[in-house]
């Protein structure tokens, strides 16, 4: 669990937004850093603070400034390297969830974003766990899933980490619509979360199965 303590949130951050790609608190994101302005980005906050933001992108037709969704998860840079060819390969630590206020305006080649991260707190809190998350159940829908979409990931390595990093690592890596992984990071607490994924999951393999629908619960 992070030590990050809220007295550390800026009240504006810089934006990372990519499309179909979810960010949750206490998970490990890698990152490939190839184009100018977001280079800029990382530059930047590897000389201040060393966060960023990450939200997903709306459809629309505004490509050059996409309309982006209203909750986002705040970042720090946990490991960095520039490669020869001047990218940054980084990993990014979720801290806490956000959700936007406004969009600052500024003369610097990415976005900034007012946030406020009030309302989830809760991120930053040991997480208590009850038998109301069956871990080893949704292991065994995720295999299925992964199985259907001929995906494939280290089981062993998943079956050991803690619940929560659980929950939210399958809610980024899983082959889910934008917003349906949205509706999982905007979920209140761990349990909603946990309740959410595995309903999506019933629907996608009972959609590839249907004479499943009895060994699913």
């Amino acid at each position: 669990m992070t030590t990050f303590d809220k007295k550390e949130i800026p009240q504006e951050i810089s934006i990372f937004p990519l499309a179909n790609a979810v960010f949750f608190p206490n998970t490990i994101l890698p990152l490939n850093i190839f184009e100018p302005r977001y280079k800029k980005m990382i530059e930047d906050a590897l000389a201040s603070n060393k966060m960023i933001g990450m939200i997903q992108t709306r459809e629309g037709n505004n490509l050059k400034k996409p309309g982006v969704f209203s909750v986002g998860c705040l970042g720090k840079i946990d490991t960095h390297t520039k490669t020869a060819d001047g990218r940054y390969l980084i990993n990014l630590k979720g801290l806490v969830r956000f959700r936007v206020l406004d969009e600052a305006e500024t003369n610097l080649p990415y976005r900034k974003f007012r946030v406020t991260c009030d309302e989830f707190l809760d991120d930053l809190e040991k997480i208590k766990f009850d038998d109301k998350i069956d871990v080893l159940q949704l292991i065994d829908k995720a295999r299925k899933l992964f199985k259907i979409h001929h995906l494939s990931t280290d089981w062993k390595i998943v079956e050991k980490v803690e619940p929560d990093q659980l929950i939210n690592s399958l809610s980024m890596i899983c082959p889910f619509s934008v917003s349906e992984k949205q509706g999982l990071l905007e979920a209140k607490t761990l349990i909603e979360r946990n309740l959410l994924i595995n309903q999506i999951i019933n629907f996608y393999i009972i959609g590839n199965n249907p004479g499943s629908e009895r060994q699913i619960h």
